[in-house]
């Protein structure tokens, strides 16, 4: 055998090698991974409640951006008072468990979390965490006029999308939210000299506490823009539910918590060829994805509106009302007519 052939094989051998302890530890890492994410997922808090601020002076009197920075709207008397039922409320869910407390850092949500504090055992409350992160959506500078004409640009384009001029979108928030998610709460029992524990409280405001379920839930900025705001005080309760394939498989309990309103305008033709308007109530009970279930809808339909399920030839989950704005009253472009939609007291703002 030739020298050239002696070193050709011997680097064949050596490139094998190589690629087979290169895979070995791939594989490995790969194992060593998926125990550490098992891991994580087994160590995850039983239960997170997301509470929202108390009333506040700005939900009182909308005018108040003008001369009081966001941050330091206080809140009211009555919002006071929500604040120290809601306390009540979360002991009675945890009992004599320790929990530990996340808290945006506006004063409105500080001072909702002191008095809910007041309802817990000295020590009780583990550990508490002020976090930028979980913070108001930042509107900007709000001094002037102009604030209205925002908030109806921002109708049109929606919540999700529409950036306010020196402030945040939607998505901005989004995205600081699911790396707060990431980093404290998929994590949070694995610090190292921090007690464990099975509650988490996380006192923050209503659009936060949305985007916390969108990136929880994976839902699309559709259906995000199906989901009402959180009254003041209202709790969602996330419990720990090991039969879910998710990562982090939690779930709203009804029970122990408020369940987030949901309602989407869509379009319905029926079989003689009219179409109608219909706000669909509940539309997070549809399961996912919910635009491959037309026959659950059909039923909710019939439920809601007295549509029998058999005259419905297509449903339009895209339906956009506005569009049928440019058609003269109680028509659509194509000459249908629109259903008078059901009211929702909620709020998306």
């Amino acid at each position: 055998m030739s020298s050239e052939s002696s070193l050709s094989s011997v680097l064949t051998h050596a490139a094998v090698a190589s690629v087979s302890a290169g895979l070995t530890v791939y594989l490995l890492l790969k194992v060593l991974r998926k125990d550490s994410l098992e891991e994580a997922r087994k160590s995850l808090p039983r239960r997170i409640i997301l509470l929202r601020h108390g009333q506040s002076m700005g939900n009182v009197d909308l005018g108040l951006y003008r001369t009081c920075p966001d941050n330091q709207v206080e809140l009211t008397e009555e919002g006071r008072g929500q604040a120290w039922a809601a306390g009540k409320r979360i002991r009675e869910l945890v009992g004599d468990e320790k929990l530990d407390l996340y808290v945006s850092p506006f004063q409105r949500t500080l001072q909702t979390s002191r008095n809910v504090i007041q309802a817990f055992e000295p020590g009780q409350v583990n550990h508490v965490t002020i976090d930028p992160r979980i913070r108001e959506q930042e509107f900007g500078n709000l001094q002037g006029d102009d604030f209205k004409t925002f908030r109806q640009e921002q109708k049109k384009v929606g919540r999700f999308w529409y950036r306010f001029p020196t402030g945040e979108s939607g998505g901005d928030v989004y995205d600081r939210i699911a790396q707060w998610w990431e980093t404290e709460m998929m994590f949070h029992n694995q610090r190292p000299l921090r007690e464990k524990v099975d509650n988490v409280l996380v006192v923050t405001h209503g659009l936060t506490m949305r985007l916390i379920m969108m990136q929880l839930f994976g839902w699309s900025p559709d259906t995000f823009h199906t989901v009402w705001n959180a009254g003041n005080c209202s709790l969602y309760v996330l419990k720990y539910d090991a039969s879910l394939p998710r990562r982090a498989p939690y779930r709203l309990d009804p029970q122990e918590g408020d369940m987030p309103e949901s309602t989407k305008t869509i379009g319905v033709r029926l079989n003689t060829g009219e179409q109608v308007e219909c706000l669909l109530k509940d539309y997070l009970s549809i399961p996912q994805p919910r635009t491959e279930h037309p026959e659950v809808v059909k039923g909710m339909l019939k439920k809601q509106h007295g549509m029998c399920p058999e005259d419905i030839k297509h449903i339009d989950f895209f339906y956009c009302p506005e569009k049928q704005l440019l058609a003269p009253s109680g028509t659509s472009p194509s000459g249908t007519r629109n259903m008078t939609p059901i009211i929702s007291t909620g709020s998306r703002m």
